[in-house]
């Protein structure tokens, strides 16, 4: 049975269990012990058969059946060209390890750029909610204190407004006392006038009288 080799692990498998060795080990390739084919993919599949063991130890003294049925060839070297210390096999999974790894920097790269991206606007929003926080209670203190202020103003022109009424009725009162009281000083007037007019007038009428009677009693005298 044909044998192979893993160019990833160096593990060797025989056919049949192929399948389950390229699910489990990731970008292997498998390269054929007996003819050292290598076998990109699932290419191994369609190598059925392989060279005998006497093909592989007699090399060129080999003759070889007639009847052998179609074998596969193995890779021959052309002479004079350079033979490569690194199977093409590897080389390219030296090249998609080397892909694989770049890309996985890149989405490591992706990702720190995403999860900055995401502390920043954490960050912001946290800002704007503490700046909104900030000029709520700002606007709440100014509302209170407008209020306050409106508030004393209302009382300052309500007492403004009763003691200008109070003034007014003040006002209203002096100079009804004032003429109240010029009337009774009129009225005392008139009645010490009216007094002293009558007096006077008394005086005379008893003076009138006086004389009429001096007159009448000088005249008996004469008499």
């Amino acid at each position: 049975m044909v044998s192979f080799v893993c160019n990833s692990c160096q593990e060797t498998i025989k056919k049949p269990k192929l399948d389950q060795h390229a699910q489990r080990c990731h970008y292997a390739s498998f390269s054929c012990i007996d003819c050292g084919v290598d076998f990109v993919g699932t290419t191994y599949r369609q190598h059925t058969s392989c060279m005998s063991e006497a093909q592989k130890y007699e090399g060129k003294l080999y003759k070889g059946n007639a009847k052998g049925g179609n074998k596969q060839k193995p890779s021959v070297q052309k002479p004079g060209a350079k033979a490569s210390s690194v199977p093409t096999s590897t080389v390219e999974q030296l090249k998609n390890k080397a892909e694989q790894i770049e890309k996985e920097k890149v989405a490591e790269e992706k990702k720190a750029e995403t999860k900055e991206k995401k502390a920043e606007k954490k960050e912001k929003k946290k800002a704007e909610k503490k700046d909104k926080k900030d000029k709520s209670e700002k606007k709440d203190k100014s509302d209170k204190k407008d209020k306050k202020d409106k508030k004393s103003k209302d009382k300052s022109e309500k007492n403004d407004k009763k003691r200008k009424a109070e003034d007014d009725a003040t006002e209203e009162d002096q100079p009804k006392e004032k003429k109240e009281k010029k009337e009774e000083q009129d009225k005392t007037e008139t009645s010490v006038k009216d007094k002293k007019s009558k007096d006077k007038k008394d005086k005379k009428s008893k003076d009138k009288k006086d004389k009429k009677s001096k007159d009448k009693k000088d005249k008996k005298s004469t008499k």
